[in-house]
């Protein structure tokens, strides 16, 4: 069943997708279907809101599937993340232009960045908290709210005494391009203490549009081309093949009509029909491969027609991976009873009495993450001068983003660690708080590991899960780097603000002391931060990248990839603001395109 054409499919209605489709019909004359395959504001862990993917067994993890939340739903992931509006440091964002995409770099996105979001402090948060706020970085009327911290633990002020012992700064503008130091935490909260989600802030406001046509339960299966290519050769998307209800359908992206007009480079009036893809990841390079764009050898296994060779896709030319993310492990403390923690909550009684603060005042312990405070290290901050760069080490990264990487180790710069303080006991398997107990946790994460994998089609059945690779912690630096991560929480545990504030070392436990002990528990508590990105890299196509600088996929005259997944090189930040901006970005380039270019020639497409 053909359930008709619009100007734009949109496949996804998650954190990226919606923020498309919304700035799209902002156009009068433009028509938007999004297709999700969830339904709305469900909970983590719940099949009808998260695709609950697992990875395949990780020999560096000892042979663990590690859990991979991804959200499925209108708002997608921005349902189901921890609601931290972070960005990176600004070299990180120039990589993006260093590595072949020009007009992406900081200068750029921070224009976007502005664009996505408001955030508006008083003056008693910003004395109260020493943030500063830098209004040529921050957005002050764009549709995510973005909210400072209405709760803070007591453990917080000895913490924050402690890193300054050893030599991490406060840094009270954390957004305006340097990250590096500690900062009080940014939510994706509204004023009213509610989550503010793609689905709110862009969804909700535009859900009544004649012009937005949102299918829910639509889990897209298939890419649709014309039987013919366009001038140069390229596919030509014509709609989206999906499932609802155990039917299939279809939707048609109408294409535009060009007159015959004296243009010196027509491709670039070639914006009609555009299928911004938003499924993130893991869906993108699987829908792309289910659709016959990706390696021959891959799609030749399981049995699908290949439509266009494009091996970057999941990997690039030279088998070294693009799967990125960031990986994780903690440092639990028992914590001195004066200082409450989040298992005060397993108290019916005391759960309670915190869901009356939230209702009546939106404070308390429910309302925010209870993490309130975010650390961002350079090597040398968390290491001293005690590591080295290694020019053969084993790494599985794309050896441009390889070389960049060592030059951030060198810079001391760059964060590399993350360290977030937790106020309770982090779940971690196979381990458990005790009764009547309080607890503090540090988390510790890279930001920018040297191991890299792999997303693919297990099978040819567009309803199964990809297999999902990360190759976790397959190289000695990464290894080093959190071994030495362990060793600062220790150091920072025993510093005078927090000595008599830690009492008792439970994880990885006072038994656990020699570097190969340290790499054991590393290996048996590793976990990602549900922060991929990479496998849809905008590269240029002969370093194996799938899309360029304008999102469209490489071989195509009007698919596009809009999602994390386009993300070369990662960043010392949960990737949440940056995909808003991104989002913004490229809509904001397909509507100038569109509507400067089409009126330059004469006409305007109108959908009936």
């Amino acid at each position: 069943m053909d359930f008709g054409s619009f100007d734009y499919v949109v496949i996804g209605g998650g954190t990226t997708g919606l923020a498309l489709a919304t700035r799209l019909v902002e156009d009068p004359v433009v028509s938007v279907c999004v297709l999700e395959a969830g339904f709305a504001f469900k909970n983590l862990g719940k099949p009808n809101v998260d695709w609950g993917f697992f990875s395949t067994p990780q020999a560096g993890a000892k042979g663990r599937s590690l859990y991979l939340p991804r959200g499925k739903g209108l708002g997608g992931s921005s349902l189901i993340n921890l609601m931290t509006l972070g960005r990176g440091h600004w070299e990180e964002y120039d990589a993006f232009q260093t590595l072949g995409s020009p007009g992406w770099n900081w200068e750029s996105l921070i224009e976007y960045f502005r664009k996505s979001e408001t955030f508006a402090p008083t003056a008693e948060e910003m004395s109260k908290l020493e943030i500063e706020f830098n209004p040529a970085a921050h957005g002050t009327s764009g549709p995510l709210q973005r909210t400072l911290p209405k709760w803070i633990n007591a453990v917080q002020a000895p913490f924050i005494e402690g890193m300054k012992s050893l030599g991490v700064p406060y840094n009270p503008d954390s957004a305006s391009g340097n990250n590096t130091g500690m900062w009080i935490s940014n939510h994706s909260i509204d004023s009213h203490g509610a989550r503010s989600s793609s689905a709110s802030a862009y969804y909700s406001p535009n859900q009544h549009n004649s012009h937005l046509t949102v299918i829910t339960s639509a889990q897209a299966t298939r890419i649709l081309f014309s039987s013919s290519t366009d001038a140069s050769g390229n596919l030509v998307a014509s709609g989206v093949e999906y499932r609802k209800n155990g039917q299939a359908h279809t939707v048609s992206a109408a294409r535009e009509v060009l007159l015959c007009v004296q243009v010196k480079d027509l491709s670039r009036l070639s914006f009609t029909n555009v299928i911004p893809i938003a499924l993130g990841t893991f869906k993108t390079p699987q829908l792309l491969e289910l659709s016959g764009i990706g390696d021959k050898t891959v799609l030749e296994a399981h049995g699908v027609d290949m439509r266009l060779e494009l091996p970057g896709v999941g990997k690039n030319l030279r088998s070294y991976s693009f799967l990125l993310d960031h990986f994780w492990s903690p440092f639990v403390s028992e914590t001195n009873a004066k200082y409450e923690s989040a298992e005060v909550l397993k108290d019916p009684a005391r759960a309670a009495q915190e869901w009356q603060i939230y209702e009546k005042s939106k404070t308390g312990m429910l309302s925010g993450t209870c993490s309130t405070l975010y650390s961002f290290l350079t090597m040398n901050q968390f290491m001293g001068e005690n590591y080295a760069i290694t020019e053969q080490m084993h790494t599985s990264l794309h050896p441009s983003v390889e070389v960049i990487q060592k030059q951030w180790l060198g810079a001391n710069e760059i964060p590399f660690l993350e360290v977030v303080l937790f106020p309770g006991f982090l779940p971690i398997a196979g381990h458990k708080p005790e009764d009547g107990k309080s607890y503090s946790s540090i988390f510790l994460a890279l930001t920018h590991p040297f191991s890299s994998g792999t997303v693919h089609i297990a099978s040819s059945d567009p309803l199964a899960a990809p297999a999902i690779n990360h190759q976790v912690l397959d190289n000695e630096v990464d290894l080093n780097i959190l071994v030495n991560a362990v060793k600062f929480a220790r150091k920072l545990a025993t510093t005078p603000s927090l000595s008599a504030v830690f009492t008792r070392e439970v994880l990885p436990g006072a038994g656990i002391q020699t570097d190969d002990e340290i790499k054991d528990y590393i290996r048996s508590t590793v976990d990602t931060v549900f922060h991929p990105i990479g496998t849809a890299s905008m590269l240029p196509r002969e370093l194996g990248g799938v899309v360029d600088p304008s999102l469209k996929v490489y071989g195509t005259s009007n698919l596009r990839v809009v999602d994390a997944s386009i993300i070369p090189i990662h960043l010392s930040a949960h990737i949440q603001a940056t995909v808003y901006a991104i989002a913004e970005k490229v809509t904001s380039h397909i509507r100038f395109v569109l509507v400067i270019d089409l009126d330059c020639i004469g006409c305007r497409h109108y959908h009936s």
